[in-house]
């Protein structure tokens, strides 16, 4: 089968190797597509996250579908055929954060494409079939494999527990934004406000519904918040950029008593705007990835309530998974999601 690589930072490749035994208690999928995250761009540009180290040849990718090709001994409820989303992260299911429901936090997960666990940029791969999501008739392979970022969404937008006619401000509008502007709409939320440098990511969340989208750049984000809501300011702020500036912004367009979800990963120390924290007796919430989101997400897409598609901007094959690595690697270009698929 084939299998992409990266060597070390900056070094990607493509290269045959076998195509893994199905094993007891195991899933052999078929893999069909597969978006590229910016966590694999950071991966591809610094060789590393936080404590996983990529220290010789090792395979990214965490956001795929497939088809179900072999079940091994003692597996049920899957049969050969079946089309899948594939939850990346497999927990150990013992720990107190497993047995809490919080199987997100747990520190013996094996996370796909995280160092040293093999990711999913390949043509086949072994999985645990308790993270195995039957996708419905009518929801594509391109639309189970954003399940995933649409779950970090779904967690998200639950711990901002949106109220319908509440007021919602959205920074940074990549694919996780967005899947928030589209699970804020499913929420109930009266007005969507998105902010993000390039144009073309504001224009895709005025296409998903957003109802102002504003440059940060250009100064006068708060001030804009002010005269779109008449002075009073959102119930909550759902920060999906990790920028420095967009976190004390975020923190400054709630109001008093509103509620702050950070999601974007950035710098391990950032300035935040605490005294205003105070002030406002802010609730201030983490988001690190999902737990008992996929199967939610799937049922919404199945019900039409989410697209999970329109935010997807190039398509590549497997083969060419070196040229779909430097596009969306490259800050120039107008892309959102890049889709690679065998």
């Amino acid at each position: 089968m084939k299998a992409a690589f990266l060597r070390r930072a900056g070094e990607f490749y493509l290269e045959d190797v076998a195509e893994p035994v199905c094993e007891k208690g195991t899933v052999l999928v078929h893999v069909k597509e597969i978006g590229i995250c910016g966590s694999d761009l950071h991966y591809f540009n610094e060789g590393r996250i936080g404590d996983h180290v990529v220290t010789g040849p090792h395979i990214l990718g965490h956001e795929a579908s497939g088809i179900v090709e072999e079940i091994g001994a003692g597996v049920s409820g899957l049969t050969p055929g079946d089309r899948v989303s594939i939850e990346p992260g497999v927990p150990c299911m013992a720990c107190e954060s497993c047995l809490e429901g919080r199987y997100n936090l747990c520190l013996e997960v094996r996370f796909s494409g995280a160092p040293p666990y093999l990711g999913m940029f390949r043509e086949y791969l072994l999985h645990a079939p308790r993270f195995l999501h039957k996708l419905p008739d009518g929801v594509s392979f391109t639309q189970g494999a954003l399940v995933e970022p649409l779950a970090v969404a779904h967690n998200a937008v639950r711990k901002a527990a949106p109220k319908p006619g509440d007021f919602i401000l959205v920074t940074g509008a990549g694919p996780i934004g967005l899947s928030c502007v589209e699970m804020a709409k499913v929420a109930g939320a009266a007005r969507i406000i998105v902010s993000d440098r390039k144009l073309h990511r504001r224009d895709a969340a005025l296409a998903l519904g957003a109802d102002l989208v504003v440059n940060p750049e250009d100064g006068g984000l708060v001030a804009a918040i002010r005269d779109f809501t008449g002075g009073r300011m959102v119930d909550c702020a759902i920060e999906a950029s990790g920028s420095e500036s967009a976190i004390g912004e975020a923190v400054l367009a709630i109001r008093k008593g509103g509620r702050v979800v950070f999601i974007g990963m950035g710098k391990e120390e950032q300035k935040i705007p605490h005294a205003e924290i105070i002030r406002k007796e802010a609730t201030v919430l983490g988001v690190y990835r999902y737990a008992n989101d996929f199967r939610p997400v799937i049922d919404l897409l199945a019900a039409g309530k989410l697209k999970g598609f329109p935010w997807v901007s190039h398509r590549f094959p497997l083969s060419g998974i070196v040229e779909a690595i430097g596009l969306a690697n490259d800050p120039q270009m107008e892309t959102l999601k890049v889709v690679v698929y065998t």
